[in-house]
């Protein structure tokens, strides 16, 4: 039997998958109301196959706005909200695997839509932002699944995707602190740095940020922080690339 979910979110593999549909005969691009809503259905999962995802989006939206009360309307709105995430139409994808969620709640794929829609939120993600919504928005939406849907087959996926949002999200706070420290504003990189060592101690540049803060101290002659974390960073980061520079500024400042 047909299972209108298992739909991976790539356009090629959505025409192998449904291959082995019933034709539903020469329907003809604008669709007649007349129409079912298992001949929409049809219809629409048929233009996948011809690679027209308009129309395709087109006839699910009409079961949706048509039939509200159909059987065929979950099917539909899964759909529709995979055919926007095959076009990279990640805000679109978003809102209907949204309105799945709140509209399907119990649904034995309920969990796919969590997903997926964390998946749209990840897609919009850029590190070089300052503003990181969709990185946060893809991070709640990854952590949400992976404690409500402990059995999901998403769960690992989801783990690997919260991951990389929390990196992406240290390494914002990072970019900018360079900046900061690069344009000669100092207090306001201190303050992003030290940001990013309270809340993502274990980054893979916190030796990096360390030093930037302390040179940032040394810089606004505030010698006596300054001292303390070059010490720090020799303690903890012995072998860092900026190890021989900290016991440079350590020695002028005896």
């Amino acid at each position: 039997m047909y299972n209108p979910y298992f739909l991976v979110p790539r356009f090629l593999p959505l025409i192998f998958i449904f291959s082995f549909f019933l034709e539903i005969g020469c329907t003809p691009v604008h669709v007649q109301k007349t129409l079912t809503a298992a001949e929409l259905l049809q219809a629409g999962k048929r233009q996948l196959k011809l690679f027209d995802a308009i129309q395709a989006k087109a006839l699910f939206q009409q079961v949706l706005e048509d039939y509200p009360d159909s059987k065929e309307r979950v099917a539909a709105l899964m759909l529709l909200a995979d055919t926007h995430y095959a076009e990279k139409e990640y805000q679109e994808a978003k809102f209907h695997y949204r309105r799945f969620i709140e509209l399907y709640p119990a649904n034995k794929y309920v969990d796919r839509a969590h997903y997926y829609k964390a998946m749209s939120d990840f897609k919009m993600m850029d590190i070089a932002l300052r503003d990181q919504t969709s990185t946060k928005s893809a991070l709640a939406s990854f952590e949400l699944l992976i404690n409500n849907y402990p059995k999901s087959r998403y769960k690992q996926q989801a783990i690997k995707r919260r991951d990389k949002c929390l990196n992406n999200l240290a390494g914002n706070i990072m970019e900018i602190g360079r900046y900061y420290f690069r344009t000669g504003s100092y207090q306001s990189a201190i303050v992003r740095l030290q940001s990013l060592a309270e809340q993502y101690p274990n980054h893979a540049n916190m030796d990096e940020a360390v030093f930037l803060i302390a040179e940032s101290y040394f810089n606004s002659q505030n010698f006596g922080k300054a001292r303390r974390k070059y010490h720090k960073l020799l303690k903890e980061y012995p072998q860092s690339f900026y190890a021989k520079e900290a016991r440079s500024r350590l020695r002028k400042l005896r």
